[in-house]
């Protein structure tokens, strides 16, 4: 099956993700949902606070005259921020998960230059589990190279044991998939965090960290 590129504005897979509903799904955060949610109420509340006595709020910040900027946001940024914390209820709360199985979370991601061979450390990685080593110095290489034309993103559900990982083309504000993140075999997963770490350390091992 061929692969169209993909743009998006985000850094992460969502974009990829959504393309693939025989392997993902998605869903909302419940702490994210339930973090945001407590947000809007809080600026609800302090909203009715505010507009059922404008006069105290008014006096509290120091009259019209000294203190017109935080009148106007005492006003004003309540309802903003409400509207936010609904709009982000239902679309920044939204993660990923593998069909039928667990969550998927950006286990690592490291920027590099266009000059980078990426392809060699996709294949160092792609070795997972049955070479350490390889895997940390890949890591370590991409860290020491002063670049940020390209992103090498890391996703994992330790739950399934599931890795993807992608090579994403930085465009101004936009990044794009130029092609298909690749998959690491289950008998090959590995702690992307621990082996990432490792290399931002300077280990050889991850039993150093």
């Amino acid at each position: 099956m061929s692969f169209t590129p993909l743009r998006s504005k985000s850094r992460n897979l969502y974009a990829w993700f959504a393309t693939r509903p025989d392997l993902f799904e998605s869903e909302r955060s419940p702490r994210k949902t339930i973090t945001w949610g407590v947000i809007a109420g809080v600026m609800a509340v302090v909203a009715l606070l505010v507009y059922l006595d404008p006069t105290a709020t008014v006096e509290l910040l120091g009259g019209r005259v000294r203190a017109g900027l935080a009148i106007a946001g005492a006003f004003a940024l309540p309802p903003v921020i409400i509207i936010v914390s609904v709009i982000m209820i239902f679309v920044g709360a939204r993660r990923w998960r593998v069909k039928g199985g667990g969550v998927l979370s950006n286990a690592a991601i490291n920027s590099m230059s266009a000059r980078f061979p990426v392809d060699r450390a996709l294949g160092a990685l792609r070795e997972g589990s049955a070479d350490s080593a390889g895997v940390i110095a890949a890591l370590a290489a991409m860290k020491k190279d002063a670049g940020d034309e390209r992103l090498v993103t890391i996703w994992s559900s330790p739950a399934d044991r599931a890795m993807y990982i992608a090579v994403l083309r930085v465009d101004g504000n936009a990044v794009w998939f130029d092609t298909e993140p690749i998959t690491v075999a289950p008998d090959r997963y590995f702690d992307a965090k621990k082996h990432d770490l490792a290399a931002a350390l300077g280990k050889t091992s991850v039993d150093d960290v």
